[in-house]
């Protein structure tokens, strides 16, 4: 279990190896460059080549040039015939910067993304189709910071995986760089929860309490659509999802939605950080949004604007569904540091979403089908969930069926997995067991750090966090 201290949550850690001289001297890089290249499973992985492909590597524009070097000669040493690049600029698309101080664009730019421009999934995703239909055929292709499937649909099934080696801080982390075997392994025993639960309850410090029932035929289907490496679906009806068309999804939204019931709070998100937000969830439905800032005040506009909508396979008029519930499964996932304040990529603060315990709630209608799709497109529609609330330290119950017996998934943060003995023993047996600690965990005031949470943190995070990411609260 991790150090607890004075308090009842782990005490601060901070992954300070990531602040180690910067190497352009490509020679020096290619061991780990290699490494990457060789590994399969993960939304980080780069391995699998072929003798003869063509691979397509998208990037943001400040791409790090020797990092993307060193890439390009491993991939070339593996057997590939060619490694091509292409930017956001490339794709004439903007090359404006972020910071994760303006968490609140997480809302604006999805929204207008989807009904302004009619995109399905992302403005990238869009713009690399439209890039591939006037290119030769690639067989490989690696793009985006995330949503592998989402991704593999807009290149005609091409993707191998995202593309997460922008910066050198990226390319260093023992997060993108955990063994596979290990990696997977860890998926897997999460898995094995889902499909004995009854009920999930899932708790937070900062104020998240929320809880959902799960039928014998849900609890079936769950774990087979759920699994996504280093992101499990932790919401049963998202995972459902997969198993079925609208109308028959239908069916499944009518029982499971109405024993949703909670709240969902917390400060940060896939862009970055805002005040305290309170998403208070009734019969599945956004019922309220307290606070938030400006982040809250837009998020109350799209609910307010689509709340007569209908969308097809759903039970209830409205967009405003809870969705998701994914959980990383990483125990070396951080936070980033070196583009955290400026990047020119719009998910700043995506990179914690990865560590083990770490839960991201995500709400919205969403399906894949084509007559969910068509309606949306015809009604300059969101197609996707976007407005994101992460839980560093949640406690994540499941009930278990016939027994009543609750267990804990992940406790405070902490994923007791790490120490389950089929895990601890493939760790050993690899040499790796410094692999199970958390080399991350973030100071905030009031939980697992000297302070005042709604005082020192929960109205503007913001300075608070840019002294976390020095190390200033371990030292």
């Amino acid at each position: 279990m991790p150090e607890f201290g004075d308090f009842d949550y782990p005490a601060p850690r901070y992954p300070d190896y990531l602040n180690q001289p910067r190497v352009t001297d490509i020679d020096e890089l290619m061991p780990i460059a290699r490494h990457h290249v060789g590994r399969r499973y993960g939304r980080s992985a780069l391995g699998g080549i072929e003798k003869n492909d063509s691979i397509l590597i998208m990037t943001h524009s400040d791409q790090d040039p020797y990092v993307f070097e060193a890439v390009k000669r491993a991939m070339l040493e593996a057997g590939a015939k060619s490694v091509d690049h292409v930017t956001r600029r490339d794709l004439g698309m903007s090359t404006e910067y972020y910071s994760a101080a303006d968490g609140w664009r997480e809302a604006v730019d999805r929204h207008r993304e989807m009904t302004e421009t009619g995109v399905e999934y992302s403005v990238e995703a869009a713009a690399l189709k439209r890039y591939l239909k006037d290119r030769p055929a690639y067989s490989r292709i690696h793009a985006g910071d995330s949503g592998r499937p989402h991704w593999a649909r807009a290149t005609g099934g091409n993707i191998k995986g995202n593309w997460l080696f922008n910066d050198y801080e990226t390319f260093i982390s023992k997060c993108t760089a955990y063994p596979d075997e290990l990696f997977r392994l860890l998926d897997l025993k999460v898995l094995e929860q889902f499909s004995t639960a009854e009920e999930v309850r899932i708790t937070d410090p900062q104020g998240t309490d929320i809880s959902w029932k799960v039928t014998e035929e849900q609890a079936r289907l769950w774990p087979k659509g759920a699994y996504l490496s280093g992101h499990i679906l932790g919401s049963t009806i998202q995972a459902v999802r997969f198993g079925y068309d609208v109308k028959e999804f239908l069916e499944q939204a009518r029982i499971f939605f109405p024993t949703v019931n909670g709240v969902i709070a917390g400060t940060s998100n896939h862009t970055g950080f805002f005040p305290h937000i309170e998403v208070e969830v009734e019969g599945g439905m956004i019922k309220e949004i307290r606070g938030g800032g400006r982040y809250g005040e837009v998020w109350r506009e799209i609910v307010d604007r689509y709340k007569d909508v209908e969308y097809p396979g759903f039970p209830y008029k409205g967009w405003a569904y809870f969705n998701d519930c994914s959980i990383g499964t990483v125990p070396k996932g951080h936070r980033g540091i070196e583009k955290m304040w400026r990047s020119t990529d719009p998910t700043t603060n995506l990179p914690e979403r990865m560590r083990a315990g770490v839960i991201h709630f995500g709400f919205g209608a969403e399906h894949w089908d084509e007559t969910f799709l068509a309606y949306a497109r015809e009604n300059n529609l969101p197609t996707m969930h976007f407005p994101h609330v992460h839980c560093i330290f949640p406690t994540f119950s499941i009930k278990q069926r016939g027994t009543g017996e609750w267990i804990n998934l992940i406790d405070k943060g902490f994923m007791p997995i790490t120490k389950d003995p089929d895990v601890v023993r493939l760790a050993e047996t690899i040499g790796a067991t410094d692999l199970l600690e958390y080399d991350w965990i973030p100071a905030v005031p009031g939980i697992n750090y000297k302070g005042d949470y709604w005082k020192d943190y929960a109205e503007d995070s913001v300075d608070w966090i840019r002294r976390d990411l020095a190390g200033e609260f371990v030292r």
